[in-house]
């Protein structure tokens, strides 16, 4: 019965692998062998058919997983790849877009490179509202800011500079300081004045900007050299500068002025003056804060002055400053506190032609 069993067990191991079959029993042997003298049934070639065809429907599943295997293999080689490159795509991109903004913050050398430093050092203004708004400087300067306009600079400004950056339409009247220029940069244009008056304006089309001189003298130049340096000495002078560097000159004209001076008028705490000779002004003055105020030059006489003082609220030496920068003087404290006018040093004038 063992024998029989393992006889049994080794023909069914046999026929599953039908190449031992053939690898075994030779064609002659099959020819000899007769099917009448077992009891067993031999396997017909059907079954060998069906047999084979399960074996290599099984090679051909294992060929699909390898090359399945194999497909997705070189799959992640791709994305990894295009990881790879997104990547070092990104980090160029970002370099590339720095590099460009750092060059053309070098263009602008008078704020690019302190905004590089500290930017929270810098102040911004911005006249938002509909009318004009005056803005007191740390030099003393002042400026009337117009609307949808602003200006930024750095506080108290630097040792050496005086710079302010501009975007719309701006009046500046400058404070007096030979060591220090004031500098005024608009779309690639720097105005640049030691104590005088003039108006910017950037509200135009096509990025043209438009200076005009009101009084003492200014030097306009390129940031990027796209024209020559235009000096402006006589006021009523105004220079216009197209987006490619073309620049006009005129001259506004002058509006007629009265023969006669009006003598100053005293409403409440207002002080109204109209073409009022210099004398006049600076004894108004005088009566208002009690302090004496003196001329040192005779030619400060022919001066007339047109403006409204508030007395109450304004400071002698803020109305003084003021007077001075429309007219190119200057005033000098004495040891017994007071004041002095003069006409404005040769210094200046050579200081802003260097």
């Amino acid at each position: 019965m063992k024998h029989d069993k393992k006889q049994q067990q080794l023909r069914k191991k046999i026929w599953k692998m039908p190449f031992l079959v053939d690898e075994l029993f030779k064609d002659e042997d099959w020819q000899k062998f007769d099917s009448s003298s077992s009891n067993e049934t031999i396997p017909s070639d059907r079954m060998k058919i069906v047999i084979q065809t399960v074996i290599r429907e099984q090679e051909e599943q294992l060929d699909r997983r390898a090359l399945r295997k194999h497909m997705i293999a070189r799959l992640l080689r791709y994305v990894s790849a295009a990881a790879v490159f997104l990547f070092f795509s990104f980090h160029f991109i970002t370099w590339w877009t720095q590099d460009k903004q750092m060059m053309s913050m070098r263009e602008s050398p008078a704020f690019a490179r302190r905004v590089a430093v500290n930017d929270t050092s810098w102040t911004l203004i911005e006249n938002t509202s509909q009318q004009a708004m005056l803005v007191d400087l740390p030099d003393g300067s002042r400026v009337k800011l117009f609307r949808k306009s602003h200006i930024r600079y750095i506080k108290n400004f630097t040792a050496n500079t005086r710079d302010i950056q501009l975007v719309g339409r701006a009046y500046f009247k400058v404070a007096a300081d030979p060591r220090r220029p004031f500098s005024v940069i608009a779309i690639g244009t720097k105005t640049t004045a030691l104590g005088t008056s003039f108006t910017i304006n950037t509200s135009f089309k096509n990025n043209a900007v438009q200076v005009a001189l009101h009084s003492g003298k200014i030097l306009i130049s390129s940031v990027t050299n796209r024209f020559k340096r235009v000096f402006l000495n006589s006021p009523g002078q105004q220079l216009t500068i197209d987006k490619v560097g073309g620049t006009t000159l005129s001259v506004q004209s002058k509006r007629p002025t009265e023969k006669k001076g009006h003598l100053p008028v005293q409403d409440a705490d207002l002080l109204v003056l109209k073409n009022t000779p210099m004398p006049a002004v600076l004894q108004a003055l005088e009566n208002a804060f009690n302090h004496k105020i003196s001329i040192g030059d005779k030619g400060i006489t022919e001066i007339h002055y047109t403006g409204k003082i508030d007395v109450q609220k304004e400071q002698l030496k803020d109305i003084l400053t003021t007077i001075c920068l429309i007219n190119e003087l200057r005033y000098v404290v004495n040891a017994d506190e007071s004041y002095t006018l003069y006409k404005q040093e040769n210094t200046i004038i050579e200081n802003l032609n260097n």
